[in-house]
Order: structure tokens, then sequence, then C-alpha cells
């Protein structure tokens, strides 16, 4: 398997230099060079991928190495892009093409492992399904029902393994304050095995949009969240998940970003 480990300056330099004006899912890592710092930065990259002989220079021009520049050309031209990030932590971006896929996986703040891969078909039923499905036993559920849980707080509920404002939760979704669901949700929460989420980004009419879901691997129930739109609120759509759920919701995240795609 192809890869290659490079800074966040070297994949913005690069995607710069093909025309990209984006990239999705790193953050910008030169919010106050002048131009002539930014050209001292491309000379350093430049002698970094000479060294790994992935550049020369070649009667006056740059000769990449043709794998690593297509590579670099799916990043830069994408209209599509998945990211897992898993326990908060650990971070991947996979950025689509028609015949391969190539993933960034975040090593440190400051770098990213470049890895070839694939067909997008094979890279979901290979790398991306599986890791979303990390920690998850086939565990049954026992309650159908749903439960409407604000992004934000989840995302809290998480760092803390625990729902914090349990009353609230209930009042969001008009139950009693001792809700079997709440408690089952919160004890999942707090003895979860792993956390993982799937956002995709898809570009339509120049615009960037965004679908996703979270899966919540534990002990005691497998839960989904799926980001939905109610009354013109963001919700996550809780709901406990067995075997083929899971397998649904995750699928369905890219079934909906192709649907919308295809308008």
């Amino acid at each position: 398997m192809t890869h290659w480990t490079l800074t966040t300056k070297d994949l913005y330099l690069l995607v710069k230099m093909l025309g990209g004006k984006v990239l999705i899912g790193i953050s910008y890592p030169f919010p106050e060079h002048r131009i002539d710092e930014m050209e001292k930065e491309w000379e350093r990259t430049f002698k970094k991928l000479h060294k790994l002989e992935l550049v020369d220079y070649i009667d006056g021009e740059l000769k990449f190495k043709d794998q690593f520049i297509r590579a670099m050309w799916v990043l830069a031209k994408t209209n599509l892009v998945a990211e897992i990030v898993t326990d908060d932590k650990k971070q991947s971006l996979f950025y689509f093409s028609d015949d391969s896929v190539i993933e960034c996986m975040k090593v440190n703040e400051a770098e990213f492992s470049v890895v070839v891969h694939h067909s997008p078909d094979w890279t979901w039923r290979q790398i991306i399904i599986p890791r979303m499905l990390m920690g998850i036993e086939n565990l049954s559920t026992r309650m159908d029902e749903r439960l409407l849980i604000i992004p934000n707080d989840y995302k809290r509920y998480s760092k803390d393994g625990g729902i914090y404002n349990i009353e609230q939760v209930a009042a969001n979704n008009e139950l009693e304050q001792d809700s079997l669901l709440v408690k089952q949700l919160n004890r999942s929460l707090q003895s979860k095995v792993h956390t993982n989420r799937l956002m995709m980004f898809y570009q339509m009419n120049n615009n960037w949009s965004i679908e996703g879901a979270h899966v919540l691997s534990s002990p005691s129930f497998n839960w989904t969240l799926r980001m939905i739109n109610e009354d013109g609120i963001e919700w996550l759509e809780a709901k406990q998940a067995s075997g083929k759920r899971l397998m649904r919701e995750i699928l369905g995240v890219m079934e909906r970003v192709k649907e919308m795609q295809s308008v």
C-alpha cells in the first residue's frame, strides 16, 4: 500500500498549485503568512519532496512522480469527502475520485499519512464500514423509539461519558424525567467502547453540504445517531441498533449524498 507522510503545509501548497480552492477537513496552516514567507514554505516543501524522490526539476519544469501527483490531484479537485472520527481523537479523511480514494490519516496536529486506496466501492467495503463498526458486538435492541439529541450536547456526552442534562433531554422528547430510553442511552455512554462519527461533505453548484451519522458502541446497547432537520432545527436522531440497522444507517449516509448529487 502506497503512502507518504506530509505536513498540512505540504498538502495545502500542493493543492493550491493544482488549482484547488479548499481542502475539506484540514485546517488552513497559513493564517498570517506573507507572500515571501509562502515562497520559503514552498521551497522547503520542494526540498522535502525531492528528497523523497517524489519530484524533480527538469528542463525548467517540476516533474512529479505520477502516482503521487495523481493523489494530490484528487485532493485538489474532489467533490466528495468522507471523514471518520473515532473517540474524538483519531481522524481520517477520504477524498473520492471515480477510480480511487485518497485517505489522509491524522498523525498529529501538523502531519497526515496519505494513503492511496482502490475504487470507492472497495474503500467503502474494506475500510470505511469496518472502521465505523469497530467495537460493535451483536447485541439485540430493547426499544425502537427515537431520542432527539442536540448535536453539541452529544459532543459533550461523548467527552464526559454521560448525559449531564437528563431532564432537558426528556423534556425535548416529551418524555417523563425517569424515561427508560434516556436512562439506557446514558448507561451506554457511561460504558461506551467507541464513538464513531461519519461525515460526508459533497459539493453541489459550488457549495459544500454535509450529511452524517454517529455510531455508539457499548456492552449494553449499540446506537446510531443520524443527522436530521425538523422544523428548521438540527438534531441527532438516536436509536438503538442491531447489525442490520447499523449497516443501513452507515450506508444510508452515502445513499442520501448520492441522491442529492443526482438532483
